[in-house]
């Protein structure tokens, strides 16, 4: 299996990617975790943070900072940190409207569709290499990527935001970019800014808890693309924003594909028709009312879609939860954050 970008965004939030036999390229098992307490506006080095079971010491802001994954990206340039960026990886969606300016001005060294050599990597001198897993993919030595190893050998850091090992996307939640944006706070000194944004991601998800408190819960599937089999989005973060909203994944979470008979059997009352950039949401939408018309979700005209980006651990998830919370409940007409 060839390992891109798009694989990992469909399959890390699955069990299917914990058992793909990914090689370990050294990272720590465990998810990421701060223990960092967050500084005053002006930090005072050295400052170390806990991460995937090994402690990171900062006796300076970084200021070569090369990002392998874009929500690191996002919430680098949501802190307002887009000086310290060195170059970037190349991204899967389009940058959210808040940092799109910033982002614009970023120096991309890898593909949508590849993250870059070894020696790409390497030449940008970094400081800090920041990645999503720790595991295979961006640091898979077979694909010509540097492994953890060499790139601490010349003289970087490395940091997993938001999972150190596919594994860990089974357990991701809606908090989950709460550790990194902690992690980087108190990295580059800007722990204010950090909890601020926090305490804004948090006040949005509790409005949503609020307006969907007492509401039945629905049936839900949330469909990604494909014919036979099917691509479903299920388990980690995908199932914690749906039942959070108010639903019930009908997918088991260690689901990404499954057969046209077991999608039909769903009885969802809701169909997420998750897309990407390239998708058209009026094709696959017409794929499943041409397909499955006895579901109740498409008798019932509840097909509504979700761009996958606002799901992803990142500065935009609440965006994502909102959305779906008013999909599930048309009545709520819940104003959607910002992106």
């Amino acid at each position: 299996m060839i390992k891109t970008k798009s694989n990992l965004l469909i399959l890390s939030f699955s069990a299917v990617i914990a058992l793909s036999g990914c090689g370990s390229s050294g990272g720590s098992s465990g998810s990421p975790s701060s223990t960092a307490s967050p500084t005053s506006a002006e930090a005072v080095y050295p400052v170390s943070v806990e991460n995937c079971g090994r402690t990171l010491t900062f006796d300076s802001a970084p200021e070569h900072v090369v990002s392998l994954w874009q929500a690191p990206t996002e919430m680098m340039l949501a802190l307002g940190l887009d000086d310290r960026i060195k170059a970037v990886a190349g991204n899967y969606a389009a940058f959210p409207d808040s940092i799109a300016e910033a982002a614009g001005g970023l120096t991309v060294i890898g593909t949508s569709m590849s993250w870059p050599s070894k020696e790409v990597l390497l030449s940008q001198a970094p400081d800090l290499v920041v990645g999503q897993s720790l595991e295979g993919f961006a640091f898979d030595t077979s694909q010509g990527y540097a492994s953890m190893e060499q790139i601490e050998e010349g003289g970087a850091k490395v940091y997993g935001s938001n999972m150190c090992s596919s594994a860990d996307a089974l357990t991701m939640t809606l908090e989950t970019p709460y550790s990194s944006l902690r992690d980087f706070g108190a990295i580059f000194g800007v722990s204010d800014r950090a909890e601020k944004f926090i305490a804004q991601m948090a006040a949005e998800k509790q409005t949503v808890v609020d307006a969907v408190k007492g509401k039945p819960t629905q049936r839900v599937a949330f469909y990604n693309g494909g014919d036979g089999p099917l691509i479903v989005l299920a388990g980690g973060i995908y199932d914690d924003a749906i039942a959070t909203a108010g639903g019930t994944n009908v997918f088991p979470s260690d689901s990404v594909y499954v057969s046209k008979e077991d999608f039909a059997a769903s009885d969802a009352d809701v169909i997420l028709v998750g897309t990407f950039e390239g998708q058209e949401f009026a094709t696959l939408s017409d794929y499943i009312k041409k397909n499955f018309p006895d579901l109740p979700a498409v008798k019932d005209g509840r097909l509504v879609e979700i761009p996958v980006a606002d799901t992803d651990a990142s500065i935009s998830v609440m965006r994502g939860l909102t959305e779906i919370a008013n999909g599930l409940h048309p009545d709520l007409n819940l104003a959607v954050p910002a992106s």
